[in-house]
């Protein structure tokens, strides 16, 4: 007799054991555990400068990973190239972008029977290395440290194929994103407008400084606020950058998993909350980064003398590609996608203005004339 137990399936959830086989790790996390490196498992991030790393043997730097909520989507690593360093040639099945949190340098491209690209990046750059293009980091600066924040879609590809080596050592070259172009990352800017965004698109391969990038006017996101969405090294993954002005917040919004917001500038607070349940307060300044759990609301306050300008780096599909991946809550999602200033809760701007009025700060809002619940 067979030594498998056959149950019925309604009886799947009662039965002893299925609680621990939910919580295995994926392969995702698996891979993660066996790279020798920290894992960050956190809520938000206070300063990406200060995060704890340790050697990374694959690519020969130190390097952490950062889970932040809902990391089987997207996940991010912070890595760090000693003064002048030329780290080990990275190349992998899943796009990444490359934030850079600090420092000067360059990272070079190789193709096989192509001549490659280069790209020079500073403080506040971003770019998108090519599918499975090896890529090279050097650090140009001779006394200081340059650190780089990566943040992937490697989950989901580690958890479709289940194997190191299809990941790192695919041969297969995606011609159709980069043919080795000197030219590639040129800083050359097309503006799109797509009907289902707001706001405009940047299409570009670099973008040398995301503090000095225009933003468009996305007046539907709240008081003065401003947003580019962002086509970059034709990904999949998405990126979009935002501002707002001091003495004004922004409209509480929720989407699908997996955002990293990155704070570019200013000081300020989110709030965070499940529907129906307590609201919880990140407090934020330059370097900063907290990622929203699957359609919990989130709401952005400028406390600062001067605009806040954030990243957001996420799955949901490039407006490139005319995808809408995952931007809502899914098949169980119910209720708005935004919340209004009518319709919030009163506290919410009390709490603001008495910010305002601690911090010396001019409230550049009015209070929201409330509509009636009932």
């Amino acid at each position: 007799m067979s030594e498998i137990e056959i149950v019925q399936a309604d009886s799947l959830d009662r039965h002893p054991g299925v609680e621990d086989l939910k919580k295995l790790p994926t392969e995702f996390e698996q891979w993660q555990e066996g790279e020798g490196i920290p894992i960050h498992k956190t809520f938000h991030v206070e300063d990406l400068k200060t995060v704890d790393l340790a050697p990374w043997k694959r690519y020969g730097l130190r390097a952490a990973f950062v889970n932040l909520a809902d990391c089987h989507i997207t996940s991010a690593m912070v890595i760090e190239l000693d003064p002048g360093q030329t780290a080990q040639p990275m190349k992998h099945m899943f796009e990444t972008w490359c934030y850079i949190v600090d420092g000067v340098g360059q990272t070079s491209f190789e193709q096989p029977n192509q001549p490659g690209g280069r790209v020079e990046w500073q403080k506040f750059s971003l770019f998108g290395p090519p599918l499975n293009t090896s890529y090279t980091h050097k650090n140009l600066d001779p006394f200081r440290p340059a650190r780089i924040l990566m943040v992937t879609n490697a989950p989901i590809t580690f958890n479709l194929y289940h194997n190191d080596k299809f990941v790192f050592e695919n041969p297969f070259v995606f011609e159709d994103r980069f043919r080795g172009q000197n030219d590639f990352f040129e800083p050359n800017i097309e503006f799109l407008r797509p009907r289902y965004l707001g706001a405009r698109v940047l299409r570009t391969n670099i973008i040398p400084n995301v503090l000095e990038t225009h933003l468009a006017s996305w007046a539907m996101r709240g008081h003065g606020a401003r947003t580019v969405h962002l086509s970059m090294s034709d990904h999949t993954s998405a990126a979009h950058l935002s501002s707002f002005g001091s003495g004004s917040y922004k409209k509480a919004h929720r989407h699908g998993p997996g955002a990293h917001v990155i704070i570019l500038q200013g000081t300020g607070y989110s709030l965070l909350w499940e529907e129906g349940k307590p609201r919880r307060r990140v407090d934020w300044r330059e370097g900063s980064m907290f990622a929203p759990p699957e359609w919990w609301f989130h709401q952005h306050f400028n406390t600062g003398e001067g605009p806040a300008r954030y990243l957001a780096l996420r799955r949901g599909g490039s407006p490139e590609h005319k995808m809408k991946i995952g931007m809502s809550g899914g098949e169980n999602a119910e209720g708005p996608d935004q919340i209004e200033y009518e319709d919030e809760d009163p506290a919410i701007f009390a709490e603001y203005a008495a910010e305002c009025a601690k911090n010396g700060l001019e409230l550049k809002m009015p209070k929201p004339e409330y509509r009636s619940k009932g």
